[in-house]
Formats: structure tokens, C-alpha cells, sequence
């Protein structure tokens, strides 16, 4: 199992996560939620928060979870479903559960709500094993 302090410490020191404002909140074997504070850069050109920034979320949730089980899991599919817009100067949330954890694939679910609990997206994701952590 991979040490979840090291692990914690990686996931919010990571240049993608400093660069977007991303912060992991929880963090277990096979569960991680990570919350994002939306900023005005996040807009596109019809004042709307970019899905991409959504994506990237829950990607950085995905990628936590994942990786706090014994192998290195990179991902190889994910299936997102934008449900809901969300304000500039909402801060939401993804959480990502890691529902199997093979030597070769591995399944998760991840969900995006805001500060009320209102589902932004749902998405899914396939991960590969690159092998044991070493």
C-alpha cells in the first residue's frame, strides 16, 4: 500500500495542482476527494466555467484515489457527463472511488458537486497497472 501522507504531500505539490488551485481535502486507500475554487480565468468565451477545467478535476481526483493501492495506475479512458454549470467563486468538489483494482486494469467512478451538494458532473475512468510501486 502506498504511504498516504507521502502521497498527500505529491498529489497537492504536484505543478498541476498548485497551478489550478486544486487541494486534496480526503485521501484513503482507494478514495481521494480534491475541491477547486473556480476563478474568472476559468471562463470561456460564453462566461461559462471551461469543461476542461472540470475535467482536470476529476482527473486529479482519479489519480489520487487510484494511486494510493499498490501499483502505479495510470489512466487509459475516462467518460464524463457535465450535468450542471457552476459560478466563478463556487469552490467544488470531485471525489473519486476506486470500485477494482486489478494487477492489469482497474475501474473507478467520480462525481463533481458544488458547495450545496448539487452533482456538476459524473464520469467514469479506466486505469492501467505500470507494476508494483517501488
Amino acid at each position: 500500500m502506498a504511504d498516504i501522507e507521502e502521497m498527500h504531500g505529491k498529489f497537492d505539490n504536484s505543478p498541476c495542482a498548485i497551478h489550478f488551485g486544486m487541494k486534496l481535502v480526503e485521501l484513503s486507500p482507494g478514495y481521494a476527494k480534491v475541491k477547486l475554487e473556480l476563478k474568472r480565468e476559468f471562463l470561456n468565451w460564453e462566461n461559462m466555467i471551461q469543461g476542461g477545467v472540470i475535467a482536470t478535476l476529476l482527473d486529479q481526483a482519479f489519480g489520487c484515489a487510484c494511486n494510493t493501492l499498490d501499483n502505479i495506475h495510470v489512466a487509459i479512458q475516462i467518460n464524463i457527463h457535465f450535468l450542471a454549470a457552476a459560478p466563478v467563486g463556487e469552490t467544488i468538489y470531485a471525489e473519486s472511488r476506486v470500485l477494482h483494482a486489478g494487477k492489469r486494469v482497474g475501474a473507478s467512478e467520480m462525481t463533481v458537486v458544488d458547495s450545496n451538494g448539487k452533482t456538476i458532473a459524473r464520469a467514469t475512468g479506466t486505469t492501467v497497472s505500470m507494476g508494483a510501486r517501488g
